[in-house]
């Protein structure tokens, strides 16, 4: 039988992006309204199309953090994450050393959106995968490899 589980996503890490995507949307406005009315002219078009570009993968980003899922099953757990913060991760049930739970810890991200997850180096445990949608049930899962 599969188990999913839908996480609660923080509100800090909700407005976080939220307050994001409104503060580009807003200086892609600007951009515009300054390239028609400023002797900004044609680079404020350009900037406004790259912001659109950065709105998009912010847009995609923020709504991952609704669409992560646990999904158990028999043989293996999978983390449904987007690919934007590494993918999916399979973790087979037979490889699995140890679950315990945690903080979120600090490390350097190596590769993924900041409070919502990738691949971080993380000071006396090494690399790791991290889906993160709220900092209040975080779970180390150590495996084989």
């Amino acid at each position: 039988m599969d188990v999913v589980n839908k996480p609660e996503v923080s509100k800090a890490v909700a407005w976080m992006y939220g307050g994001i995507v409104i503060f580009i949307a807003v200086l892609m406005v600007f951009f515009a309204y300054a390239s028609f009315f400023t002797p900004m002219g044609v680079m404020g078009i350009v900037a406004s199309i790259v912001l659109a570009f950065v709105e998009a993968v912010m847009l995609l980003i923020f709504g991952s953090l609704y669409r992560t899922r646990y999904v158990l099953t028999d043989e293996e757990l999978f983390i449904k994450t987007t690919k934007l913060i590494g993918g999916g991760k399979r973790i087979f049930l037979n490889t699995i050393k140890s679950i315990e739970e945690t903080l979120i810890p600090f490390g350097i991200r190596l590769f993924g959106a900041s409070f919502h997850g990738g691949y971080y180096q993380i000071p006396g445990l090494g690399r790791a995968f991290l889906a993160i949608t709220n900092f209040n049930d975080g779970l180390l899962v150590k495996t084989q490899n």
